[in-house]
């Protein structure tokens, strides 16, 4: 058997035994999930496979949102490093040649510094016209090659700005992209933890209030179960587009699986559930069909939890009491806002906004 028919065999297995825990997992066969897999079988991470296989031992099984914290945090976030060292070293090549024609420069003005001096003396020590004509003529020619290299070393610095430039921005594209949740283009849940460590470090300085909005998909499972998982992904689109349309002054994230962060900084609770109110009332309000049916899928509705940040906290007490929030907007039936303080929907407006649907 050949190398190639080696490899080939080789990349079927591997396909296989990804596609096997596909099915004996009851995941979604989806490419994110494929390729998280295929890695996992040809065992080119092991701190992926310690994490699949611990999840495993104590869970019994993998989640959506499990597999999305591992996607992230082991297959993109390798791509993303694997991309930006790649431009790392073109930047230093970069770097590496300017060092160079710049040394190149300095010898060449050394050179010709040389040749002036040579030339002066020549000058003064010319005892007839022919001899002071070769020294001029010397002076104008070393001139001239200076004038050359002079203009061959701006073409060089020219072609090496704009290199340069396109480096810097393919490193922040590749940050950007590092930031991003490739599904919902709203930051992932890295981008979450750092905007909102700066955005109370900010508020500490200045003393203005930050509160935060949990947002929660109600029953996102059973879109996946009953429409797809093209569908799922779906509706988590529309819901970020929702968010970006209603949260004018605000960072939104997905914070994991279905849920979304949305940090307000100088909004008070009170705004933030005006916010959340508006947020809610624009996701029930869509209609969205399934691409291959053009069947309308059912309701989308999600919960919000609500909590305002105190300046003697932390980032996680913050979390913790916008995620109590979330959860007992969960129990209180779903489709409804919830503060930290009142532990109370809505009601006015929830009221409102089902009389609207009536």
């Amino acid at each position: 058997m050949g190398l190639e028919e080696t490899k080939h065999e080789r990349t079927l297995t591997f396909a296989a035994i990804a596609l096997g825990r596909i099915v004996e997992l009851g995941l979604p066969a989806d490419p994110q999930s494929f390729e998280l897999w295929y890695i996992y079988a040809t065992r080119q991470n092991e701190k992926l496979n310690d994490d699949v296989d611990d999840t495993l031992r104590r869970l019994g099984k993998l989640t959506e949102a499990d597999l999305n914290r591992l996607y992230s945090l082991y297959v993109s976030s390798s791509r993303t490093a694997n991309h930006l060292n790649a431009a790392a070293e073109k930047l230093t090549e970069e770097l590496s040649q300017v060092t160079g024609m710049i040394r190149g420069a300095v010898a060449s003005a050394e050179r010709y510094d040389q040749k002036l001096h040579e030339g002066a003396a020549s000058v003064g020590t010319a005892s007839d016209q022919a001899e002071l004509k070769s020294a001029v003529d010397a002076l104008i020619g070393a001139t001239k090659n200076m004038e050359r290299e002079n203009s061959t070393l701006r073409e060089q610095l020219e072609a090496s700005k704009s290199r340069s430039e396109n480096l810097k921005r393919e490193i922040e594209l590749i940050r950007v992209e590092s930031l991003t949740d490739p599904l919902t283009l709203v930051g992932n849940r890295q981008y979450f933890g750092d905007m909102l460590s700066k955005t109370i470090m900010k508020a500490r300085e200045s003393a203005a209030p930050v509160t935060l909005l949990f947002v929660d998909v109600d029953h996102f499972k059973q879109f996946n179960d009953d429409y797809g998982h093209q569908v799922g992904d779906d509706v988590l689109r529309l819901v970020a587009s929702r968010l970006k349309s209603s949260v004018r002054d605000g960072e939104i994230a997905r914070y994991g699986g279905e849920e979304f962060g949305i940090v307000l900084y100088n909004k008070t609770l009170g705004i933030g559930r005006l916010i959340a109110e508006r947020i809610r009332l624009a996701i029930e309000s869509a209609e969205m069909k399934s691409r291959s049916t053009s069947e309308p899928v059912r309701r989308i509705t999600v919960s919000i939890g609500v909590a305002q940040w105190r300046s003697a906290t932390n980032v996680d007490d913050l979390v913790r009491r916008a995620d109590e929030a979330l959860y007992a907007a969960k129990r209180k039936g779903r489709n409804c806002v919830v503060t930290e303080l009142t532990g109370e929907e809505s009601d006015e407006n929830n009221a409102v906004a089902r009389r609207q649907g009536q």
